[in-house]
C-alpha cells in the first residue's frame, strides 16, 4: 500500500503531521555537503613505542612533530618500495616512525555518487550505516625496512563502514555552529531571518539540530579491504580514522539532518479545546475561537523512526533507496503518540528519483486548519430571528421580525472517520407568537437553520451548505406555513500548493440549488387576509439577506514548514489519502521559510518616454511644454567641459520638455571577467585617433578603378528586379537557430502538420532558402497517416550541434522522435535526419496515451544531452497539471523516460520554461514559470542529480510582492572565468517591469529579481527571448499588444537598473518571433510573423547607424507560377584585362559594413564584414541585386588582385537626386510616374504630384530645408575620417542628453533604432517634427525628433544614417516610401525598347527567308568560286603577300577591342540576367513539325564526312595549341598560323562536304524558321513581357528582346539618352518591310560606287542591300553613309555582341553537359545564328563587306550556309530527321558522331569554317589597301572577331566530341571560353564605341 491510503487518525498513530524522507535524498544531500564542504587534509602519524609493556604499542604524533623528528623528512612524500639504504627511510626509522595516515574528507576522485550510498537506513533511528569517503587518503607503513605505500585509486573509492544512530542537541539560537560557519554557511541567513521573526512575533522558542551520532560511531568492517589484515596500517585504520574523520566533521561543520523550531507549548496560542481526535464527535466553544492565530501548527515535539518497504524482507538497492526517515511531529502542546510502524510505504521505489519524502497532515489538523477558514463564513449564516405580531380588534394585525446573523453554531462537528471531516450546524425552535384582540387572532413564527459539510476526497474539498427560512404566518382561522428560503450551494475547490508550500485552492465548481417555496392561499382567501402579499414581503427581504450571506468560501493558505537539511519543502500533488489526511510530495530546497523582503533600490530611471503631464513612479509630474526651439537656439552638449559650442539648427520644429534620469544604483561588485576579443560593456575601449585605421571613401554608384592588373567598371541603378520564387508564410509556431557561419534554419510545422526547416545557404541556389521536409518518411514508416503535433529544436551552447525532437500524433496519443549532434557546420543532414523514437516507457507508469506539451534540449559540460519532456498529468481533470521527465539518448538500453517531475505544481497551458545554468553546477537546469491556482510558480531544477538517487535539488526564485511573471528568458554568460562559464542570467517580466535573477544571486533559494527596467512597452509580454554575444547582452520581446521589441544591455552591467536600453519597437501586429544574434558579426536578427507575413529584421548593430533592414523568406517556385517584383539596388562589376578583354573566372572579394542578403549573378548569397570571394562569369561581370524596402542598400567594398579595396554607394545616385529636392518649388513641381508597367513606362506618360496639394508652405519649407542638411551631412561624410567607437547597445539608457537647453532634453539613439521604432508606429511618430543640428565645433550632424512626448536624437555619422532620416523627412510631409521610391526609381522606356527589338526581329527574319529561298542558286556558285579562293591563298607566297590587320596588327586579337562596361549598365542586363538564371527552366510551348529528307542525300553528307574527315584530326591539335596563345600572340602571328595549319589542299575536302550539305540543306528550307517561331516560356522574362502585353512568346521574340535591352539602353547611354530608333514613319517602315530586297528602297541609300575601267550592267543581288556588278574586277568599299549607316553598324553588332555576351554564359555550360539535349542546347544554336545574322546585318548595311566581287559573294554564301547550317543541325532537327540511326565510322570523326547532334553540326560547321577564314583573310588582304577617306579599322575589327570566332568553332568540336578525353575537354573548354570573351569584346567595341 502507497501513502494513498494514510491514516494518522487511527488509534495506533495519532501524529499530527509526518515528513518522511527518503534513504535517497539523505544521501544526496550528504554527498553535496561532501562537494561543498571544504575539510582540510589530516595527517596521523604513529611511532613505534619505546616501552610496549605500556600497552599501547605505537603513540600517535603530529605530522609537525615528526618532522622535527626527522629533521624535514615527509614519510608522505617517499614513494612506495622506496629501499632501506634511501637516507629518508633511515631518518624515519630512526624517529621510530612506524606508519601514518593522510586523508581529507571529500568525494572520491572518479566516483558516481550514486553508486557509492554514505547512509543505509536499518530498521531503527539507532541502526543506521554510515560510510565514511576521503577525497584523498593513503597509508604509509615502514616494517623492518620495508616501506608500503597505499594509495585510494581513481574510481574505486576507499571507506570505512561505520554503524551510528541519529542525536538532537541544543543549537545555538545564532547559528554560531561551525557547519553553519563553513558549508551550511548559504543556509545560514534563510534561517536566521525565520529565528528573528520568531524574535520579533514574541514566541519562546529552542532551536535543536539533529544529526548523526559520529562520537559513537563504530566500524562494521573491522579491516578496511584496501589494507592488509592485521596489519599496522590495519590498526593505524581503527584507532585513528574515525576520531579524525569526526573531529574534522565538527571542526567544519556537521552534516545536519534537519533543524526545527520547538516552540514550548506554553508559548504556543490555544487553538479551540480540541483535547483528542478520536472517539466522541467533539464540539467546540465559539467564545475561545482566536481571531487570529499566526501558529496554528507550531511544532511542540518530535521523534523519529525508520520505515523501510512494507513487506519486502531483502530489499534492492532501489527499494533500500525507497526507505524513510520519518519525523513524527506534535502540534500545538498536543501529546505525541510513541512510534509505530506504518502498515504503508511512504513513497514507492518507482518515486525516490521525483519526490525527497512526504509530507502528511492528519485529516484532524487540516481540518481544525480549514474550519478556521470556514467559520467565519458559516457563523455568518447562522441566524437569529426574532418575530411578533399584534392583533387589532378592527380585524387588522401587525407583523414584525429582525435578523440577527453571526450566531453561534448549534454543533461544529470534526468526524473521527469517513469523507465528511466538518460538520457545521445551526437549528432554531423558537415557538410562535400569537396574539388576540377581540375577534382577530394573529400568530407569526420564522425558523432559521443551516448545515455547512465539508469532504475530502482525492484532491477536491467539496463545501455544501444548506440554509432554510421556514415561516408560518396567521391571521384568523387562515395561515400559511412556507419554506421562504430553501437553497443549497455545492463548490468544489481543487487543491493544488505553490512553491513556499501554501495550499492552494481554485473553485473548478459551484452548483446552487433553489427549492424555496411561493405562498398558496388562494386568491378569494388572499383577498380578505393579504397573507400571501405579507409572506411575499417576507421572503424579498430574507431572500435579499442570504443573498449576502450565503456565497463560496474565500479558502487562503496552508502554513509553510521548516524541516531537513536546514532546508525547506517544495510542495506538489497535494491530495487526500483514503483516511482524508492531506498529503503531498516533498523536495528539498535551500531555506526560505520566511517571505523574503526586496531590498528597497533607488527609483528605476523612465526608460520609457513619460508623456506631459505624468511622472513614473516617485517622480514628480512633469508639466506640459509647448515649446520649441527658435531658429537663434543654441544647443550645447552634455557635460558641458568648456565653453559651449555653437550648433546650427533647422527650424519649426517642437521638442517637448524631458528629465534627466535619476542617479543610478551603484554597480555591486563583480567577479566576472571580460572574454580577451570582447569590448569592455559591450563598447570598444577608446585608442587614440592617429592608431585608428582611416577608412576608405563611401564611393559613388557608377564609376571605374584599378584593381591591380584589373579595370574595373561599376553602376548602380535603384530598380525593380525579379525572383523567381514565392514567399514563406507563417504557419504557426517557429524556431529559430543559425549554422556556424550565421545561416538560419527555420523549423516550424506546416498546417498539415509536417516538420520542415526552411534553410538559407550562401550561393547554392537561385532564391538562398530551402523547405525541406523532415518528418516524413519516418512518420509514415512507423505511423501511416500520422501528423506531428509538437516540436523543439536546441542547439548546444558547447558545440552548437542541433538537437530536433517532435511529437508525432496518432492513435489519441503522443510518440517522440528526436534527432541529434547534427553539424551545425554541414547541414548535409537535413536531407535525411537520423530520427529516433523513444517510445514512453517510463517505469512503474501505465498510461495508454500522453500528450507531450513541451520538449527542451539541455547538456552537461561532458557535451551529454539530455531531453526535457513535458506531458499532461491528467487528460480529464478539471486544473491540467505537468508531468516532467528526462530522457537520456546515449543510454544504450533500458528504460529512457525517467520521471524528474517539476517540484511544484504548474498547470499545464499556463507555463514557460527555458533550459540554463545556476553557478557550481556542471549540468543544466530547466526554470519554469507559471501558476498553481492564484499563485505564482518560479523555480530552478537540475537536469540530474549528480550526487545521486532523489530529486535534484531545486531553487525557488520570485519576483517582488509575489507578483507573477509573464515571460521569462535566459541568456549564457560568455565569462571565461570558471565560475560564471556556461552559467546563465533568467531574465522575466512582471507587468511592465524587466527583472534580472544574477547567476551568482540564484545560489540562494528564495532569490529574488532585481527591477532593472519599468517601461510601459514591456506590458504584457509573453515571448521572451535573450541571448549574450560579445559582452552585450540582448532581449527581445513580443508584448500583450503584439508589438516586438528589443533593448539591450552590457553584460557586466544587466543587474545594475539604468543600465538597459530603452525598448525600442521594431515591428507591430507580431503574432510569433524567434531571435538570436548572428554568431557571425554580432547582428540582431529577428524572424517576426503576423497576419499573412513571415519577415526576417536584420540589424547592422556592430555599426554606428545600427540601421535594420526586412527580408521576406522566399523559396523556389514552378517555373510557370508568376515572379515576385520587388524594389533593389542593382550593381554591375565588369572586370576587364589590360587589353580590355572581359576577365572571366577573377575571384573578387565583396564585403559590406553588416550581414546583407543579396542575388550574385542569380544566387543568393550573404554578405557582411568577413569579404564573400565569387568567382566573375565567363563574361568577367558580376550582377549584385540586394532588394529594399526604402531608401538604404548596402556600401559595397570590391578588391580583386590583392589590391586595395574600392568601394560603391548603390545609395550615391538616388540620394543624390533625392537632394534636389531641396526647395519648395522643387518639391512642388516634382512627379511621381503612374501605371508603370514591369518597372518602366509603356504608352502615354502619366504622373502625378510628389507632394498632396494640401500640404502647407511651412512644411514644405522645413522639409526642403532638412533635405538640403542632409545633403551637407552627407556630403561631409564622403571624406575619410576616424571611426567612431561603436557599441552594440540599444538606444542608450536614459542618464545623459546629449544636447541640453533650458526645459529640453533627449535621449540619444541608435538612428537605425530611432528610424524603425518611427517606421513601426508610423501613424502617429512621423507626425513628429524633425530638425537636423549641426555642431560645428565637432563637426557633426544629428537627427532630433519626438515620440510620445519624448525627445530623442541619433548622430548621424554615416551616409546610411543621413539616408535614412530622408524617408522621416518626407514621410512629414506624407509622401510614403513607396512613393519616394518610385520617384528614385530607373524606368525602363519599354517604347524604345520595343522599336529596336521588331527592327532587329523583322530584319533578322527576312535574311533567313532570303538566305533559304535562295539556296539551290548557291550550290553552282560556290563551286565557280572555290578556284579564287585557292588563287587567293596561293598569291601569299612572299612575306609581304601575308594579309595583315594593319597598324594593330602586332598586338593581340582583342587588344584594339575599347571595353563595353559603360555601355552594359544593370538596367541593359536585367533580362540577359534573367535569362541565364533561369535558361535552364526555360520551356517549349510548341513542338517542332514534321520534317523528312531523302535518305540518299543524307547518306552522301555522311560518307563525305567519313572520307573527309581524316583531313580534320590533324587540324584540330594545331588549332588546339594555337587558341591557347590567342591572347598573347599578336594578330599578323596569328593569321600566319592559321594560314599554314589550313594550308591547300583542305579547301579541296571542304569543297566535297559543302556540295553535299548543300543539297541536304536545300531539302530541309522549308523548316528552317519554325526553330525561331517555336512558342517558350522562361520564368521572369516570360512575366516581364506578358506584363507589356507580350502574350507568346517565340524562341526568337526571347532573344531580341534581350538584345535589345542592352543595345537600346546601351546605345542611349553614349548619347544623351536618345534612342537609337525613334518613333517615326522610317522606323516604322523598316519594322514592317515584307522582304529582304525591298530593303534598299526603304533606307533610300544608293551605295556610291567607285570608278572603273569599263561600265557594266548592275543587277541587285538577294545576298546584299548594294548593287553588285558581275563583273570580276575588285570595287573599292564605300566609308559610311550618312548616319543611318552607322547606326545600322553599331545596332547590328550591337546584337552580335549581346548574343554572343549570352553564348558566352551559356555555351561552355551547354559544351561539357553529357547530354546533347540539355537546356541550353537549342538557346546556344539560337543565339550563335541570331549573332552570325546580326553581325552580317551590320556588315552590309554598314557597308563593311568585301569590295571584290568574287570574295563579297564567297563571303556571304559561306555566311548564309553556315547560318542555314547550324539551324538545319540542331539538336531538335536531328532528332526529327532520325539521323541518330545512321551509320558509324572509325575516328575522326568518331564513331558515335550522329549519336549527339552537336558533334555532327559541329563537324559540319567547321569545314563551313575553312572558306570562311580563306575569305576572312583575302578580305584583311583587301583592306591592306582601302579606298582614299576609307576607315578599314570597322572592318578589320569584325575580322579579327571571326578569327576568334573560327577558333572557338573548332574547340567547341573537341569538348563535344565523345573521343575527347575528360583531361583534355577541361582544356578546350577553357579555351573555348577565351575565344568566346575575346569575341564579345570585339563584338560590343563595334556595336558601342562611338568613335569607329
Amino acid at each position: 500500500m502507497g501513502v494513498a491510503t494514510s491514516n494518522l487518525s487511527d488509534a495506533k498513530y495519532g501524529y499530527d503531521v509526518v515528513v518522511a524522507t527518503t534513504q535517497a535524498s539523505i544521501n544526496s544531500t550528504l554527498w553535496e555537503w561532501l562537494s561543498e564542504a571544504k575539510q582540510p587534509v589530516s595527517y596521523i602519524c604513529f611511532l613505534n613505542n619505546p616501552n610496549p609493556r605500556s600497552g599501547h604499542p605505537m603513540i600517535q604524533v603530529t605530522l609537525a612533530n615528526l618532522l622535527t623528528r626527522t629533521g624535514g623528512v615527509n614519510p608522505f612524500e617517499v614513494p612506495d618500495q622506496t629501499p632501506p639504504s634511501d637516507a629518508r627511510i633511515a631518518a624515519l626509522t630512526k624517529a621510530n616512525f612506524a606508519g601514518g595516515l593522510k586523508m581529507q574528507i571529500g568525494i572520491p576522485p572518479g566516483t558516481m555518487p550514486k553508486d557509492w550510498p554514505i547512509v543505509v537506513l536499518g530498521n531503527s533511528a539507532s541502526d543506521i550505516q554510515f560510510t565514511m569517503y576521503c577525497s584523498q587518503l593513503s597509508m604509509v607503513q615502514n616494517l623492518q625496512g620495508t616501506w608500503a605505500v597505499w594509495t585510494q585509486p581513481q574510481g574505486v573509492p576507499w571507506f570505512v563502514r561505520t554503524k551510528v544512530g541519529l542525536v538532537s542537541q541544543d543549537l545555538d539560537a545564532a547559528l554560531n555552529v561551525p557547519y553553519f560557519q563553513n558549508t551550511g554557511s548559504k543556509n545560514k541567513a534563510a534561517l536566521l531571518a525565520k529565528v528573528d521573526g520568531l524574535k520579533k512575533s514574541g514566541t519562546a522558542f529552542s532551536l535543536q539540530q539533529l544529526l548523526f551520532d559520529l562520537d559513537h560511531a563504530s566500524i562494521t568492517n573491522p579491516t578496511p579491504f584496501f589494507v592488509p589484515e592485521n596489519s599496522i596500517a590495519s590498526r593505524m585504520i581503527i584507532e585513528s580514522f574515525i576520531p579524525t574523520y569526526v573531529a574534522s566533521v565538527e571542526q567544519h561543520g556537521s552534516p545536519i539532518l534537519s533543524v526545527k523550531a520547538l516552540s514550548p507549548t506554553t508559548a504556543v496560542a490555544q487553538l479551540p479545546p480540541i483535547e483528542q481526535y478520536v472517539g466522541d464527535v467533539i464540539h467546540i466553544s465559539l467564545g475561545l475561537l482566536p481571531e487570529t492565530d499566526p501558529s496554528v501548527l507550531a511544532l511542540t515535539a518530535l521523534e523519529w523512526e525508520v520505515s523501510p518497504l512494507v513487506n519486502v524482507a531483502n530489499p534492492t538497492p532501489a527499494q533500500q533507496d525507497a526507505t524513510t526517515l520519518n519525523y513524527l511531529c506534535a502540534v500545538n502542546g498536543h501529546k505525541l503518540a510513541a512510534p509505530a510502524a506504518f502498515n504503508w510505504n511512504w513513497v514507492e521505489p518507482k518515486d525516490v528519483d521525483t519526490e525527497s519524502g512526504i509530507i502528511a497532515i492528519n485529516r484532524h489538523v487540516i481540518a481544525n486548519h480549514v474550519l478556521q477558514e470556514l467559520l467565519p463564513i458559516a457563523t455568518a449564516c447562522c441566524v437569529k430571528a426574532d418575530f411578533s405580531t399584534t392583533a387589532h380588534w378592527q380585524g387588522r394585525a401587525s407583523y414584525y421580525w429582525g435578523l440577527y446573523p453571526g450566531q453561534k453554531p448549534s454543533s461544529v462537528l470534526i468526524p473521527p472517520s469517513g469523507p465528511t471531516v466538518i460538520a457545521i450546524s445551526y437549528t432554531t425552535n423558537y415557538g410562535s407568537d400569537v396574539e388576540n384582540s377581540g375577534a382577530t387572532t394573529t400568530a407569526i413564527q420564522i425558523l432559521p437553520s443551516y448545515s455547512c459539510n465539508v469532504a475530502f476526497g482525492g484532491n477536491i474539498i467539496t463545501v455544501t451548505q444548506h440554509m432554510v427560512f421556514r415561516v408560518y404566518v396567521r391571521f384568523d382561522s387562515s395561515s400559511e406555513t412556507v419554506n421562504v428560503v430553501d437553497k443549497t450551494l455545492t463548490d468544489e475547490y481543487t487543491i493544488s500548493v505553490d512553491q513556499n508550500g501554501s495550499l492552494q485552492t481554485t473553485k473548478t465548481s459551484s452548483k446552487p440549488e433553489d427549492h424555496s417555496e411561493n405562498p398558496y392561499a388562494s386568491g378569494i382567501v388572499n383577498f380578505f387576509t393579504n397573507l400571501n402579499n405579507l409572506m411575499d414581503d417576507i421572503k424579498k427581504n430574507i431572500t435579499a439577506f442570504t443573498a449576502t450571506e450565503l456565497k463560496s468560501i474565500p479558502f487562503d493558505h496552508l502554513q509553510n514548514f521548516i524541516f531537513p537539511g536546514a532546508r525547506v519543502f517544495t510542495f506538489k500533488s497535494a491530495m487526500f489519502s483514503t483516511g482524508q489526511d492531506l498529503v503531498c510530495a516533498i523536495t528539498y530546497v535551500d531555506p526560505s521559510s520566511v517571505k523574503q523582503v526586496t531590498p528597497k533600490q533607488p527609483p528605476v530611471a523612465p526608460g520609457f518616454p513619460i508623456p506631459s503631464g505624468t511622472s513614473s513612479a516617485g517622480t514628480k509630474p512633469v508639466p506640459p511644454n509647448n515649446n520649441t526651439i527658435p531658429p537663434s537656439a543654441t544647443l550645447h552638449p552634455s557635460p558641458p567641459h568648456g565653453p559651449p559650442s555653437q550648433s546650427t539648427v533647422t527650424p519649426g520644429v517642437p521638442i517637448p520638455s524631458g528629465t534627466n534620469s535619476a542617479n543610478s544604483k551603484p554597480i555591486p561588485p563583480d567577479n566576472r571577467t571580460t572574454p580577451s576579443n570582447s569590448k569592455t560593456n559591450g563598447i570598444p575601449s577608446p585608442s587614440p585617433a592617429a592608431s585608428k585605421p582611416v577608412p576608405p571613401s563611401n564611393g559613388n554608384s557608377s564609376g571605374t578603378a584599378s584593381l591591380g592588373s584589373y579595370s574595373l567598371t561599376y553602376s548602380s541603378e535603384l530598380m525593380q528586379n525579379y525572383i523567381q520564387g514565392e514567399i514563406v508564410s507563417p504557419q504557426g509556431r517557429f524556431e529559430a537557430l543559425q549554422t556556424s557561419d550565421g545561416h538560419a534554419l527555420l523549423f516550424a510545422i506546416t498546417t498539415s502538420g509536417v516538420f520542415n526547416v526552411v534553410a538559407e545557404s550562401s550561393g547554392t541556389s537561385r532564391t538562398g532558402w530551402v523547405d525541406t521536409d523532415l518528418s516524413t518518411v519516418i512518420v509514415q514508416e512507423k505511423f501511416p497517416g500520422a501528423t506531428v503535433r509538437t516540436f523543439d529544436v536546441g542547439q548546444s551552447a558547447l558545440d552548437g550541434t542541433i538537437g530536433l525532437a517532435i511529437a508525432v500524433s496518432s492513435g489519441g496519443s503522443d510518440h517522440l522522435f528526436v534527432s541529434l549532434s547534427n553539424s551545425n557546420s554541414n547541414t548535409s543532414w537535413i536531407a535525411q535526419p537520423g530520427w529516433v523514437a523513444y517510445p514512453f516507457d517510463a517505469p512503474n507508469e501505465s498510461q495508454s496515451t500522453i500528450s507531450i506539451t513541451g520538449i527542451l534540449f539541455s547538456e552537461t559540460f561532458n557535451k551529454q544531452q539530455y531531453l526535457i519532456v513535458d506531458i499532461d498529468r491528467s487528460s480529464v481533470a478539471a486544473v491540467k497539471e505537468i508531468t516532467r521527465y528526462y530522457i537520456d539518448p546515449s543510454k544504450s538500453g533500458g528504460t529512457y523516460w525517467v520521471r524528474h517531475d517539476v517540484p511544484v505544481d504548474i498547470e499545464s497551458g499556463n507555463y514557460q520554461s527555458c533550459v540554463g545554468r545556476k553557478v557550481k553546477t556542471s549540468v543544466d537546469g530547466v526554470y519554469t514559470m507559471g501558476k498553481s491556482g492564484t499563485s505564482a510558480q518560479l523555480v530552478y531544477v537540475p537536469i540530474i542529480n549528480a550526487f545521486g538517487s532523489g530529486p535534484p535539488t531545486p531553487s525557488r526564485l520570485s519576483l517582488p510582492g509575489g507578483i507573477a511573471a509573464s515571460a521569462i528568458a535566459a541568456a549564457r554568460n560568455e565569462d571565461t572565468n570558471p565560475t560564471l562559464h556556461g552559467t546563465t542570467d533568467l531574465y522575466a517580466i512582471g507587468g511592465s517591469t524587466l527583472y534580472c535573477f544574477d547567476a551568482l544571486e540564484q545560489r540562494i533559494d528564495g532569490a529574488v529579481g532585481r527591477s532593472v527596467l519599468t517601461n510601459a512597452i514591456l506590458a504584457g509580454t509573453s515571448q521572451l527571448i535573450a541571448m549574450t554575444h560579445d559582452a552585450v547582452t540582448t532581449l527581445w520581446g513580443r508584448n500583450g499588444s503584439d508589438v516586438v521589441y528589443y533593448t539591450s544591455c552590457p553584460t557586466k552591467k544587466v543587474y545594475v537598473s539604468g543600465s538597459w536600453g530603452v525598448p525600442v519597437p521594431i515591428l507591430t501586429g507580431i503574432e510569433n518571433i524567434s531571435a538570436y544574434v548572428n554568431r557571425s558579426d554580432g547582428g540582431n536578427t529577428i524572424f517576426a510573423a503576423g497576419g499573412s507575413k513571415l519577415q526576417k529584421m536584420v540589424q547592422a548593430t556592430a555599426t554606428s547607424s545600427k540601421l535594420w533592414q526586412a527580408q521576406a523568406i522566399t523559396l523556389a517556385a514552378q517555373s510557370t507560377q508568376p515572379s515576385l517584383s520587388f524594389k533593389s539596388y542593382t550593381t554591375t562589376l565588369q572586370l576587364s584585362n589590360a587589353n580590355n578583354i572581359p576577365a572571366q573566372g577573377v575571384s573578387v572579394a565583396l564585403s559590406a559594413k553588416s550581414r546583407t542578403p543579396v542575388y550574385i549573378n542569380g544566387l543568393y548569397y550573404t554578405m557582411g564584414q568577413v569579404p564573400l570571394n565569387v568567382l566573375t562569369n565567363n563574361n568577367g561581370s558580376l550582377t549584385i541585386v540586394e532588394a529594399i524596402t526604402n531608401i538604404n542598400g548596402s556600401i559595397l567594398t570590391v578588391s580583386a588582385g590583392g589590391a586595395a579595396a574600392v568601394s560603391v554607394n548603390p545609395m550615391e545616385k538616388a540620394f543624390n537626386k533625392l537632394a534636389t529636392l531641396n526647395t519648395k518649388d522643387s518639391l512642388k513641381n516634382a512627379t511621381i510616374p503612374q501605371g508603370t508597367k514591369a518597372g518602366g513606362v509603356m504608352g502615354p506618360p502619366q504622373s502625378k504630384p510628389f507632394v498632396s496639394a494640401s500640404i502647407s508652405d511651412d512644411d514644405l519649407n522645413a522639409a526642403a530645408s532638412s533635405m538640403g542638411a542632409l545633403k551637407q551631412a552627407y556630403d561631409g561624410l564622403n571624406s575619410p575620417k576616424v571611426p567612431a567607437a561603436v557599441s552594440r547597445v540599444a538606444i542608450a539608457a536614459p542618464t545623459k542628453s546629449l544636447f541640453s537647453v533650458p526645459g529640453l532634453s533627449s535621449i540619444e539613439a541608435g538612428a537605425g533604432d530611432l528610424y524603425q521604432w518611427g517606421a513601426s508606429e508610423a501613424s502617429s511618430a512621423f507626425n513628429s517634427a524633425v530638425q537636423i543640428i549641426h555642431d560645428a565645433a565637432t563637426d557633426t550632424w544629428s537627427f532630433v525628433t519626438t515620440i510620445a512626448g519624448q525627445a530623442y536624437h541619433a548622430i548621424l555619422d554615416s551616409v546610411e544614417a543621413v539616408v535614412g532620416a530622408a524617408e522621416w523627412v518626407f514621410n512629414k510631409i506624407k509622401t510614403i516610401i513607396e512613393d519616394v521610391l518610385l520617384w528614385l526609381e530607373f524606368l525602363f522606356v519599354w517604347d524604345d525598347i520595343r522599336r529596336t527589338k521588331d527592327i532587329m526581329s523583322n530584319l533578322i527574319t527576312l535574311y533567313i527567308q532570303d538566305v533559304m529561298s535562295g539556296l539551290k542558286e548557291i550550290q553552282p556558285l560556290f563551286d565557280g568560286k572555290i578556284a579564287s579562293l585557292e588563287s587567293e591563298v596561293n598569291s601569299w607566297a612572299g612575306i609581304s603577300g601575308w594579309p595583315t590587320f594593319g597598324s594593330s596588327g602586332p598586338a593581340p586579337l582583342g587588344s584594339s577591342s575599347t571595353s563595353a562596361a559603360p555601355n552594359l549598365t544593370s538596367p541593359a542586363q536585367m533580362l540577359l540576367g534573367h535569362f541565364t538564371d533561369n535558361a535552364d527552366s526555360m520551356s517549349l510551348q510548341s513542338d517542332l513539325p514534321g520534317m523528312s529528307v531523302a535518305q540518299d542525300v543524307v547518306q552522301d553528307l555522311l560518307t563525305a564526312l567519313e572520307q573527309e574527315g581524316a583531313v580534320l584530326g590533324a587540324v584540330g591539335q594545331q588549332l588546339q595549341a594555337l587558341a591557347a596563345e590567342i591572347t598573347t600572340m599578336s594578330a599578323n602571328d596569328v593569321v600566319k598560323r592559321m594560314i599554314g595549319i589550313l594550308a591547300d589542299g583542305i579547301l579541296s575536302s571542304a569543297q566535297v562536304v559543302i556540295d553535299c550539305l548543300l543539297k541536304v540543306l536545300c531539302e530541309l528550307s522549308s523548316f528552317a524558321m519554325d526553330l525561331f517561331t517555336q512558342k517558350v516560356h522562361i520564368p521572369v522574362i516570360s512575366d516581364i513581357l506578358n506584363a507589356l502585353g507580350v502574350s507568346d512568346l517565340s524562341m526568337l521574340d526571347l532573344f531580341c528582346w534581350i538584345a535589345a535591352g542592352i543595345t537600346t539602353l546601351g546605345y542611349m547611354a553614349t548619347h544623351e539618352g536618345s534612342a537609337p530608333f525613334p518613333d517615326d514613319a522610317l522606323v516604322n517602315k523598316i519594322s514592317s518591310i515584307p522582304n529582304w530586297t525591298s530593303l534598299s528602297t526603304v533606307l533610300s541609300q544608293p551605295p556610291t560606287q567607285a570608278a572603273t575601267s569599263s561600265t557594266k550592267a548592275m543587277t541587285v543581288n538577294k545576298f546584299a542591300v548594294r548593287a553588285v556588278s558581275k563583273d570580276a574586277q575588285p570595287q573599292t568599299t564605300p566609308d559610311f553613309v550618312g548616319l543611318d549607316a552607322k547606326l545600322a553598324f553599331m545596332i547590328g553588332h550591337g546584337f552580335a555582341g549581346d548574343f554572343q555576351f549570352i553564348k558566352t554564359v551559356i555555351q561552355p555550360i551547354e559544351a561539357l553537359d553529357s547530354d546533347g539535349n540539355n537546356a541550353f542546347s537549342i538557346p546556344c544554336t539560337v543565339v550563335g545564328v541570331l549573332g552570325a545574322i546580326s553581325a552580317f546585318i551590320g556588315n552590309h548595311l554598314g557597308f563593311q563587306q568585301p569590295v571584290a566581287e568574287w570574295l563579297f559573294w564567297m563571303s556571304t554564301m559561306t555566311t548564309g550556309v553556315t547560318i542555314v547550317a547550324q539551324i538545319a543541325f540542331s539538336g531538335p532537327v536531328v532528332r526529327r530527321l532520325g539521323l541518330n540511326s545512321g551509320p558509324s565510322s572509325s575516328i575522326p570523326p568518331p564513331k558515335s558522331l550522329i549519336e549527339d547532334p552537336r558533334q555532327f553540326s559541329s563537324y559540319v560547321n567547321l569545314y563551313l569554317a575553312i572558306p570562311s577564314f580563306i575569305c576572312s583573310c583575302a578580305h584583311l588582304k583587301e583592306l591592306d589597301s582601302p579606298a582614299p577617306g576609307y576607315d578599314p579599322e570597322p572592318a578589320r575589327l569584325e575580322e579579327g572577331s571571326n578569327m576568334v570566332n573560327y577558333l572557338a568553332r573548332w574547340m567547341y568540336t573537341l569538348t563535344v566530341d565523345q573521343a575527347t578525353p575528360a583531361d583534355k575537354k577541361a582544356i578546350t573548354v577553357v579555351l573555348l571560353t577565351v575565344c568566346n570573351i575575346t569575341n564579345t569584346a570585339l563584338q560590343l567595341t563595334e556595336g558601342f564605341d562611338a568613335n569607329l
